[in-house]
């Protein structure tokens, strides 16, 4: 027993440096909140900081649209092929910079020469053209083993079946969850035009229509790949080359339009910005999208360190955007999710582990075994203008709540930016804040407001 208490004082400890337990936060919840759950109006379990954690499955009506396209294909060989496919694209990183190429390179160069003991002042001028030559073919065969060689993924008509069956359902659940978060917060918000960059097969569009059913009116997708773009028109038209679009208006392109006069109430790019050539196209991507949006722009990439920090790149850069441009008197964007506040994250400056969530959904059926899989991801919505006084910026649990006896481990991001691990037991806290927490899962939002010791949130 005495092992297992110093195993758990140990963890708790490094929790506490990385969370803040050790300040002793208090946490306050609001009294009509309070008041309903008395009643009886409102249970515990469906406070409105939580967000619907249902296990996702693909509508059958895409579902009987693949079985339709991959009918005459070798199943098992699309599966293996396409499970080989996701795993590289977890094993994505962002394409290493010139810069860094560069500085890399000199400092092995300096590392031969440490090693070789070369003194370069006694040398001739051909002697040190040998040994520049000698050591550039070096720098190259270690800078090879040492960086990231990034490439683009060309996707054909074969690669993009193989897209279609390992990534639909698990990209399909994350919009689906994304997307229905904005709609219960917002319910007043009613899309008639979505922008999807990076559009793929489409998965963004069948999400949206779930959510939002034939509210949005024009559905504008760009994907770079016109096989990707063909297979996104056939799974909507239901394998029916010849059909009639179910959208009136639904419109497929390879490039960006170039105009900015087109806007969008909401705009998505899902799973892109791995696939982009170098921070600057990122972010000249960012903007450009920024510029179309009406009212929510969403990015989503994969749940690794990778995704998580392109994602965060993307958020910073709309946030400053009116740091650089004086003329600009008011805040231009804030965060509607995941996080409670528009400072930098403290997830940076706390590990090395990424911010994300997860998701549950059900695989398609010629995906093997139907048991549910779980999916984690890295998201930022950001929504035009200041942030509003109505926004009670309840804090965000940012890992799986640990439900123990009489007591509930809530690590979370506060509004004043910060991690924060609260320990709710009935006794400190109420009965109802420490049922709440109970009730809460990943990714949830808790209804109370978190204060330290100073009264600051």
């Amino acid at each position: 027993m005495k092992i297992s208490f110093s195993l758990l004082a140990f963890s708790l400890l490094k929790n506490s440096r990385k969370y803040g337990t050790q300040v002793k936060p208090s946490v306050e919840m609001e009294d009509q909140l309070i008041a309903l759950i008395k009643a009886d109006e409102m249970k515990p379990r469906k406070h409105p900081g939580v967000m619907k954690a249902r296990t996702v499955e693909v509508p059958a009506a895409v579902v009987s649209t693949m079985k339709v396209i991959i009918k005459d294909k070798p199943v098992s060989a699309l599966r293996m092929e396409g499970e080989k496919l996701e795993r590289y694209l977890k094993g994505r990183h962002p394409p290493v910079e010139k810069d860094q190429v560069t500085s890399k390179g000199i400092e092995i160069q300096q590392q031969i020469e440490a090693k070789l003991g070369v003194d370069l002042l006694s040398l001739s001028e051909e002697q040190k053209e040998a040994l520049k030559s000698r050591f550039q073919n070096l720098v190259i065969k270690r800078l090879k083993h040492m960086l990231y060689s990034w490439k683009p993924v060309v996707y054909n008509e074969h690669s993009s079946l193989l897209y279609m069956v390992s990534r639909f359902a698990p990209e399909y659940a994350v919009l689906l969850k994304i997307l229905t978060e904005v709609k219960t917060r917002e319910p007043d918000f009613q899309p008639h035009s979505m922008f999807d960059f990076g559009s793929g097969v489409g998965t963004a569009t069948w999400a949206a229509r779930s959510v939002w059913g034939d509210t949005i009116q024009e559905h504008f997708n760009v994907d770079s790949s016109g096989e990707m773009n063909d297979l996104a028109s056939f799974l909507l038209r239901g394998g029916d080359e010849e059909a009639e679009m179910p959208i009136k208006a639904v419109f497929y392109r390879q490039f960006l339009p170039a105009s900015h006069m087109l806007k969008y109430d909401i705009v998505i790019t899902a799973y892109t910005l791995l696939e982009l050539p170098s921070a600057r196209t990122r972010l000249e991507t960012i903007l450009n999208l920024w510029n179309k949006t009406n009212r929510y722009l969403v990015i989503v990439e994969q749940g690794t360190n990778a995704g998580f920090k392109v994602t965060n790149e993307a958020r910073d850069f709309i946030l400053e955007l009116e740091r650089r441009n004086d003329s600009h008197t008011a805040t231009v964007a804030h965060v509607f999710s995941p996080c409670p506040h528009d400072l930098p994250c403290p997830r940076l400056t706390h590990d090395k582990t990424p911010c994300n969530f997860e998701v549950s959904y059900i695989p398609l059926p010629f995906q093997g075994r139907c048991d549910a899989k779980k999916e984690r991801y890295s998201y930022v919505v950001l929504k035009k203008g200041p942030r509003p006084d109505s926004d009670v910026q309840w804090p965000r649990i940012v890992r799986k709540p640990l439900v123990r006896k009489k007591h509930t481990i809530c690590r979370m991001c506060v509004a004043g930016g910060k991690l924060q691990e609260i320990i709710f037991t009935a006794s400190k806290h109420g009965k109802i804040p420490y049922w709440c927490a109970r009730s809460s899962n990943w990714g949830d939002l808790l209804p109370m407001t978190v204060k330290d010791v100073n009264g600051k949130e």
